[in-house]
């Protein structure tokens, strides 16, 4: 029987400042402070203005690759990260379909 994905085998969270890097141009079009997207990813905000933590999510599933997004998301936040709410409304659909499956190979 397959063992589901641990926490403890992702790869290791990116430092702040990495982080802060990769936050900072996904809102490209909008005037936010890299910071406050940070709280936002660590769940110590729940919104900025009118950016809340899934449409943050969805943003960086549609801009990062797999192994950036598993250094950049902190891992309890993973599970809300590939949350239906998050993945509904991902384009194109078969990126919608990759995380998907990722997400069943991580929580099922």
């Amino acid at each position: 029987m397959k063992q589901p994905a641990e926490i403890h085998d992702l790869p290791p969270m990116m430092t702040e400042k990495d982080q802060m890097e990769k936050l900072s141009p996904i809102y490209w079009d909008v005037d936010v402070d890299p910071d406050a997207l940070q709280r936002l990813l660590r769940g110590d905000t729940e919104r900025i203005g009118h950016i809340d933590r899934i449409s943050l999510y969805r943003r960086l599933l549609m801009t990062y690759d797999w192994y950036t997004l598993l250094a950049l998301i902190p891992p309890d936040k993973l599970r809300e990260a590939l949350s239906d709410p998050v993945l509904e409304h991902l384009h194109p659909v078969n990126l919608r379909d990759r995380f998907l499956y990722a997400r069943n190979i991580l929580f099922s």
